[in-house]
C-alpha cells in the first residue's frame, strides 16, 4: 500500500508524461514545467506548483513503481512491465 504522497507522486508523474525530474536546488523532485509565475531568478522549492522529496522517489523505486534513469530523471514503470516481473518471480 502506498502512502498518500507516494500515490500523489505517481499520479503526477503519470499525468506529466510518466516522468519526474530532480529540482536543481536540493533533494526535491517535480514534473517538467512545474514552475509557475516565478519572477525572480533564483526560485525556492516552495515556489513550485508541486514537489516531493527524494525519500518519496526512493520508496517508489524500491517498491517497483518507478525507475531512475539517472540522478536527474525517474520514470513510471508501466503496468505490463510490473506484471511480467511478478510472473518471473513466481
Amino acid at each position: 500500500m502506498l502512502s498518500e504522497i507516494q500515490q500523489e507522486a505517481l499520479n503526477k508523474a503519470q499525468t506529466h508524461g510518466g516522468k519526474l525530474v530532480r529540482w536543481r536546488q536540493g533533494g526535491y523532485w517535480t514534473y517538467e514545467g512545474a514552475v509557475s509565475n516565478i519572477k525572480d531568478r533564483s526560485p525556492k522549492v516552495s515556489d513550485l506548483e508541486w514537489y516531493c522529496t527524494t525519500n518519496t522517489i526512493f520508496a517508489l523505486v524500491r517498491r517497483g513503481f518507478m525507475t531512475m534513469e539517472d540522478w536527474e530523471n525517474c520514470l513510471v514503470i508501466p503496468e505490463e512491465a510490473k506484471e511480467e516481473t511478478d510472473v518471473k518471480e513466481l
